[in-house]
């Protein structure tokens, strides 16, 4: 064991020239507002510049190949279920519209003929969607091949619903909403436990919540309006944060929940921001700072994390990665708590988050064991530690939190 720790710190030390932000490719592809996606361990980028085309990496950005689902077309998300891979088209004006089946053992490509704005695929293969009929938003469902609809969602006449996504517990969530209703009970945000089949109505919120961020911290962020949205369990309950920094407007913007307090704010329109098209906030949303790298100079549509806590950033200039670690326990066994280091390397500072567990203290350590920093009574669940005084090396952080001991590696540049 000790030899495999030795080559990873190896392996650490080798990438000590990397930038925070990371380009991962495809330079001068600008993405779809589907950005990338993280599924079963490939990334995908939805281009929209190549019609019909998705650029796919199975090795953490390091290359991509395409992915031609159609002839025309840009995409905005995709799954998958055994031979058939479904794909959310439309065109960069007019956003999501339609939906595309392609058969892998015969390559049919079969256009479904429903204007979906938004989907999720179920674990039977059965599909849920975002439907626009004759202008009226609703929830339709689907069988296993996406051939057979049934109505999905249980709204009345004058209300209409709209697929928000999943919760940090992969509960499906729809927003139900309408100009004039009587009943209350109605509208609001309601889940799904089983697949779509039931639905609880759990809050009346009213907000827009398209494009919500959710974590398995139960954690959800969205943005509307001139609104950042904020609940801490789920969904249940919401509250609107002020926002203190220089942007005109949050209609062409996204929050990427990291869990722990730890947000992304990323902007997808032209000059919208003064201080660049990327802040971040360490205290759930309450204040922020730009972040001040090459990837704040571009257009940022969307990020995804991966199973290595790697995160990936969609932009009108292609990929970029922000490298992670996770933590191990002290006993080489699994811990109780998930902490991440990021970024790896860093000139400066780096974010230890432990997700939903609250931090009580931090200690860092060089090679020679001897203790460089110490943070008591943290009490947060993400932390940003300054390290750019240490000299440049692998370090080892050790975190006290409600639900165990966990360390991580830092490497400073």
């Amino acid at each position: 064991m000790k030899r495999n720790y030795a080559m990873f710190l190896t392996s650490l030390l080798a990438c000590g020239a990397m930038a925070q932000w990371q380009h991962m490719g495809l330079e001068g592809y600008s993405s779809t507002t589907g950005g990338v996606q993280v599924l079963d361990g490939s990334i995908y980028f939805h281009s929209a510049e190549n019609s019909g085309t998705i650029y796919r990496s199975d090795d953490e950005g390091a290359t991509w190949n395409p992915l031609q689902f159609a002839t025309d077309g840009q995409s905005w998300k995709y799954r998958s279920f055994k031979r058939f891979q479904y794909v959310n088209h439309g065109t960069r004006e007019a956003g999501p519209q339609g939906i595309y089946r392609k058969d892998t053992v015969t390559d049919e490509k079969v256009d479904l003929n429903w204007v979906i704005t938004n989907f999720e695929m179920m674990d039977d293969g059965r599909l849920v969607a975002s439907t626009g009929i004759g202008g009226a938003n609703s929830i339709i469902l689907s069988d296993q091949n996406g051939d057979a609809w049934v109505p999905g969602f249980p709204s009345g006449p004058d209300v209409h619903a709209r697929l928000i996504g999943r919760d940090g517990q992969g509960r499906l969530l729809v927003q139900a909403f309408a100009e004039n209703v009587q009943n209350d009970q109605d509208v609001g945000l309601f889940r799904s436990s089983d697949s779509g089949d039931s639905w609880e109505r759990i809050s009346d919120v009213k907000h827009d919540l398209a494009g919500a961020s959710s974590n398995g911290d139960h954690s959800i962020y969205a943005t509307n309006g001139l609104r950042i949205l904020k609940s801490p369990d789920d969904g249940e309950k919401w509250s609107v944060l002020s926002v203190d920094f220089p942007y005109l407007g949050l209609t062409g913007s996204r929050i990427f929940n990291m869990g722990g307090g730890h947000l992304f704010f990323m902007c997808h329109e032209e000059g919208a921001t003064t201080q660049g098209n990327l802040y971040q906030s360490l205290d759930h949303g309450t204040s922020w700072s730009p972040v001040e790298e090459e990837i704040s100079q571009h257009l940022i549509f969307n990020m995804a994390r991966d199973a290595s806590g790697h995160v990936y950033a969609a932009t009108n200039n292609g990929v970029y990665r922000l490298n992670s670690v996770e933590a191990v326990s002290i006993r080489d066994t699994a811990p109780a708590v998930t902490i991440h280091a990021y970024p790896v390397p860093t000139p400066d500072k780096v974010v230890v988050n432990a997700g939903g567990a609250m931090i009580t203290e931090l200690r860092m350590y060089d090679a020679s064991s001897r203790e460089v920093l110490f943070k008591p009574n943290v009490d947060k669940p993400a932390e940003l530690l300054r390290v750019g005084h240490l000299s440049p090396g692998v370090y080892i952080v050790r975190a006290v939190t409600g639900k165990g001991i966990a360390t991580t590696n830092v490497v400073v540049e």
